[in-house]
């Protein structure tokens, strides 16, 4: 009886022990999580050396691989087809629309609320481009200005022209780059504006009082407005003879001109002014938005999570982290590419304070450089003109497959028929989203 007694208690000892060093093991195990991003290179290091390291301290049952692709979005969409997408994906909110409606993110609202998460440190026009039907479906990281004027003070100071200002009118922004362009075709020797991308001509159609899309959705950029806000950008290549066609000079070039003192202004992305530092160092210019009444369009860099992740918890851990405060603030001193998406570091001493990165992104030490090349967001965010009003699921159709190829004839040899090309680009963009 006593040996039986003995061999239960032996057993119940063996069990135990199991139990508990099954505990111990699950306690050990990690949950893995893939985080991808797109952008410089050299940001990566704000995520391998700072955000990821903290995270996994503050959460050491949690793993996170770091990744960057190479043709990000088909990337992104391809994984997603393949059932192996990333958990956490760093997007744009140009691109994140058409993830949505193909099923490939899920929506964060029931882990903002469940967090308590206070979304009034965001910009509200940030979270309303971010929230469809009711439902959130990323946290923003940064607020970056599509279009914004930069200017070479120098030439203004030659020229006896005061500075621009966000109170400029398109009127003086033209009198003004009529009076520092130098020459004349076909020998123009500096050009008193130049600009980089096709989201200046949809800047241009906002601001003149057109829109992208109905109410339905579908594109609609055949109104009056629109057709007089591309006009006006002819009028700088052809009437004015200020700015280059685009046969004179690739679009996707002229900011060179700028850092190379061919252009006097040039219009381009918040995102371009830590590289014109970087690469001329002695250029001593400064960056103002756009003159009225054109938009300063916004776009972001946003973090969503991919609705194939098998641990949308530890996800959700890693994108509210993302978007904390220190996370941003580090992101802002580090990269300055964009502005950091909490207003509460905008706001702030920290704001102020840009250490770069060695090799790739200047400091700025000097409080009147820092005023030139950052002052314009005490402008912006409280500006009305202030709009997202391009996000949209089939934006990135309507720029890249339609705007932009388009821009070769309206910007051409001589301007283009702005009525027809814009009937055409509306029947093409809703004939994309009819074959969805």
């Amino acid at each position: 009886m006593l040996r039986r007694h003995r061999v239960i208690v032996g057993l119940l000892l063996a069990l135990m022990c199991g139990v508990l060093f099954a505990g111990v093991l699950h306690a050990q195990e990690k949950v893995e999580l893939t985080m991808s991003v797109w952008g410089m290179p050299w940001e990566d290091k704000l995520y391998t050396d700072f955000a990821i390291p903290q995270f996994e301290a503050k959460y050491p049952h949690i793993k996170v691989n770091f990744v960057r692709f190479e043709d990000y979005w088909n990337q992104i969409l391809i994984r997603h087809a393949g059932g192996t997408a990333p958990d956490v994906m760093r997007n744009a909110d140009e691109s994140y629309g058409e993830m949505r409606i193909r099923g490939a993110l899920l929506p964060l609202t029931d882990y903002v609320e469940k967090a308590g998460l206070d979304l009034s440190d965001f910009h509200q026009i940030a979270i309303d481009a971010l929230t469809v039907d009711g439902e959130l479906w990323a946290l923003p990281q940064d607020l970056s200005p599509r279009n914004l004027l930069y200017y070479n003070k120098a030439m203004f100071d030659e020229a006896g022209i005061p500075y621009p200002t966000a109170d400029w009118t398109l009127d003086d922004l033209v009198e003004a780059a009529k009076a520092l362009t130098v020459g004349s075709r076909p020998r123009i020797q500096r050009y008193g504006l130049t600009w980089s991308e096709a989201h200046f001509l949809s800047t241009a159609m906002l601001g003149f009082g057109g829109r992208l899309w109905d109410e339905n959705g579908m594109c609609d950029v055949t109104s009056p407005e629109n057709a007089a806000g591309l006009k006006w950008v002819q009028s700088l290549v052809f009437e004015h003879e200020v700015s280059p066609n685009y046969l004179e000079v690739d679009p996707g070039n002229t900011l060179d001109l700028f850092k190379g003192e061919r252009s006097a202004m040039h219009i381009d992305g918040g995102w371009s002014i830590p590289s014109v530092a970087r690469d001329v160092p002695d250029l001593d210019f400064g960056v103002v938005p756009l003159p009225q009444p054109l938009n300063t369009v916004l776009g972001q860099c946003i973090w969503t999570m991919s609705s194939q992740t098998k641990h949308p918890d530890e996800a959700w851990l890693l994108i509210e982290f993302l978007s904390s405060f220190d996370v941003l603030r580090e992101y802002w001193q580090l990269t300055w590419v964009a502005a950091p998406a909490r207003l509460s570091i905008i706001f702030s001493d920290h704001f102020q304070n840009i250490t770069g990165i060695e090799g790739h992104v200047p400091a700025i030490t000097d409080p009147q450089r820092l005023e030139d090349l950052t002052g314009f967001w005490n402008t912006l965010i409280g500006d009305s003109r202030f709009t997202q009003d391009h996000v949209h699921p089939y934006y990135g159709v309507l720029k890249n497959s339609f705007l932009e190829p388009y821009s070769d004839e309206l910007f051409g040899r001589t301007p283009g028929d702005v009525e027809r090309i814009l009937q055409e680009i509306e029947d093409g963009v809703n004939q994309e989203i009819a074959a969805f």
